[in-house]
């Protein structure tokens, strides 16, 4: 009983004012760091996004590769892009194309999977191949989500082509 009366009479604690000014200055805190921290977030997303921009674009640079390096029966259109070749892992009369997400397909097949996009995120905005004297020339053009555009150019030398004129070999 002496106790609970000893712990009645102690002026030990928090007022209902002190605490109140405490919250109050935790809510100007909280106020102040609120522009720095979205910044920060905003700034993440967009260094992520270009990362996966460029992280798809040196994915689809060795893919394409090491398709077209043993491609074979190259034909081209009349502007000089190309058409169909036979590929070792997609076979004889391969097409390239984009699909509505723009992900790449060969003979309509995707040849990445849809994660090496980012879920859905990253996609081909455009693509130019060319083919002149035993040489691939490639063009990607990528996007990431924050709509930012990566782009590459790079070429490779056919192994199983001729050292001639282009077109068909």
């Amino acid at each position: 009983m002496r106790a609970m009366k000893s712990k009645l009479k102690s002026q030990k604690g928090v007022t209902l004012v002190e605490a109140a000014a405490a919250a109050g200055g935790l809510a100007v805190l909280a106020l102040m760091l609120h522009p720095g921290l979205s910044m920060a977030h905003r700034s993440y997303q967009q260094v992520t996004s270009q990362a996966e921009s460029r992280l798809l674009l040196s994915t689809l640079t060795d893919l394409l590769t090491r398709e077209l390096r043993f491609a074979r029966d190259v034909t081209l259109l009349p502007d000089g892009t190309l058409d169909y070749y036979t590929s070792i892992s997609y076979g004889r009369r391969t097409a390239l194309s984009l699909d509505d997400q723009g992900q790449l397909l060969a003979n309509g097949r995707r040849m990445l999977s849809t994660g090496a996009y980012g879920n859905g995120t990253g996609q081909i905005k455009n693509y130019k191949i060319t083919y002149e004297d035993g040489v691939f020339h490639v063009e990607l053009q990528v996007s990431g989500v924050a709509g930012e555009n990566q782009a590459t150019s790079f070429f490779v030398r056919c192994l199983n082509g001729d050292r001639g004129e282009g077109g068909s070999i």
